[in-house]
């Protein structure tokens, strides 16, 4: 038999032969395709930067108009609730003025002092009265003429005499119940004359218990009361009643009248807003917070009517000394002799302050200042309470005949025209919390950016907190 020689596989070969080949091979193979050499290119390089330049001030443009929702459009006052029940809020506080009177004294110098005071009222409180006024309407009373119209009240042109609640109202009705007027009412001198006031905390020796309130709308279910034309020195021609709140000395309309029955159906409006809103500047928010207005030290009332005596005042070139409140201790009241050098407002004034036609008692915010076409106006800047009720009213009066008028009397009845009402309710439309997911949200469209992307970037410069490559 012959003898077998052995041939190596062709296809196994020598193994150092084979390591050889796949390393030349994968020479050959770097050698040959360039794309798998990693190399830098400037072009392509600088070709991203003002792509990523203009995303950026893209960026930051979005986020400027967004914040812009915050920092300007960032309140809004929408209606909380329509079905509001009328028990749930206070009833108005209801002032009761005589404001044109006739005396029954018939000498002369009683009749021209009463005139003149009539004058000064009409123009004062902006009566309709006030219209019909004109520069010999006021030349007539030149004795008067350094007279401060403010300290005309009627106690001056009846030689003090001390009115007498029981003698003033002739009934009193409360929820349709009788009541004795003179337990629910408070002689008032803040505005300088005669007058009354109920359910009113800014009065002197207020009702513990006020301000009440009333469970029921419609007529005789609030206040009703009469009131005797016919005073024991004077007879009154002429009521202002005032309507407004609580808390405040004057209201947002005053009532004057002639007519024997006057009727002020009150629709009153709630208005509330969340804590978040203090945190906005004041002239962004226009309201206080109870907080703020003890601080202030003055309700919007007070505020007001300040702005609007300093605006006369400046008009009419002359110092007004303002009334004094009941609450006020004699020895504080001001001495005109403080006054030095300075010219007092008197009776002579009437023309210019009846001439820029502004109420010293109006409760408006906006002074107009129009003259022919030109309109203007004044902001006087004073906001109400975040929370706080407005009263609107409106009037209704009837001339009663002698026959159904025996006693010659003026009824007053002020009532709520509904029973519910809205309330509105202000708060932060868009948040500080709106506003990080505002941004977060343009950058991640707009430039790919995320939270989670920087912590990593940030991470990856660490060798220990590196991520591991895949292969």
């Amino acid at each position: 038999m012959g003898e077998v020689e052995m041939q190596p596989d062709p296809q196994l070969g020598n193994a150092n032969d084979d390591d050889d080949d796949d390393d030349a091979s994968l020479h050959t193979f770097v050698t040959l395709n360039p794309l798998t050499t990693p190399h830098f290119d400037p072009i392509c390089s600088c070709a991203r930067i003002p792509l990523k330049l203009i995303l950026a001030i893209v960026t930051v443009y979005v986020c400027i108009l967004s914040s812009e929702r915050y920092f300007y459009y960032w309140v809004q006052t929408t209606i909380e609730r329509t079905d509001v029940h009328v028990s749930e809020i206070n009833f108005p506080a209801v002032t009761i003025i005589p404001v044109v009177v006739t005396n029954l004294n018939t000498s002369e110098q009683a009749q021209r002092l009463t005139r003149v005071f009539n004058m000064a009222r009409a123009v004062l409180w902006q009566t309709p009265d006030a219209a019909r006024l004109d520069k010999h309407s006021f030349d007539a009373f030149p004795e008067y003429a350094h007279l401060n119209p403010t300290m005309l009240d009627i106690d001056t042109v009846f030689d003090s005499m001390q009115y007498s609640c029981k003698n003033f109202f002739a009934e009193c009705t409360w929820r349709r119940k009788h009541i004795n007027c003179c337990s629910i009412f408070r002689s008032k001198s803040t505005y300088r004359g005669f007058a009354y006031v109920f359910n009113s905390l800014r009065c002197e020796f207020p009702d513990e218990t006020w301000p009440w309130s009333v469970g029921t709308s419609g007529s005789l279910s609030g206040l009703n009361v009469k009131i005797n034309r016919n005073q024991h020195m004077f007879d009154i021609n002429m009521l202002g009643v005032i309507v407004h709140e609580p808390t405040q000395v004057l209201g947002h309309s005053i009532v004057y009248s002639t007519e024997d029955r006057i009727v002020i159906p009150v629709e009153p409006l709630r208005f509330t807003a969340e804590a978040d809103v203090k945190a906005r500047p004041l002239h962004m928010r226009r309201c206080l917070f109870e907080s703020e207005i003890g601080r202030l030290g003055q309700s919007r009332s007070e505020c007001i009517s300040k702005c609007h005596v300093q605006y006369v005042l400046a008009r009419c070139n002359c110092t007004l000394i303002l009334p004094t409140p009941l609450t006020a201790k004699l020895e504080n009241i001001t001495d005109p002799t403080d006054y030095k050098g300075q010219t007092i407002c008197g009776v002579k004034h009437l023309p210019c302050f009846n001439e820029n036609k502004l109420s010293l008692f109006s409760m408006s915010n906006i002074i107009e200042e129009s003259r022919e076409n030109i309109f203007t106006t004044i902001d006087c800047g004073c906001f109400p309470q975040c929370d706080h009720t407005q009263y609107h009213t409106s009037t209704y009066t009837e001339r009663l005949s002698s026959a159904e008028n025996i006693d010659s009397v003026v009824e007053i009845d002020v009532y709520f025209q509904e029973e519910t009402l809205f309330l509105y309710c202000s708060r932060l439309s868009f948040t500080l919390l709106d506003l990080m997911v505002s941004f977060g949200g343009i950058a991640g469209l707009i430039m790919g950016i995320s939270v989670l992307g920087w912590v990593n970037a940030i991470l990856d410069r660490f060798t220990c907190c590196r991520q591991p490559n895949d292969g």
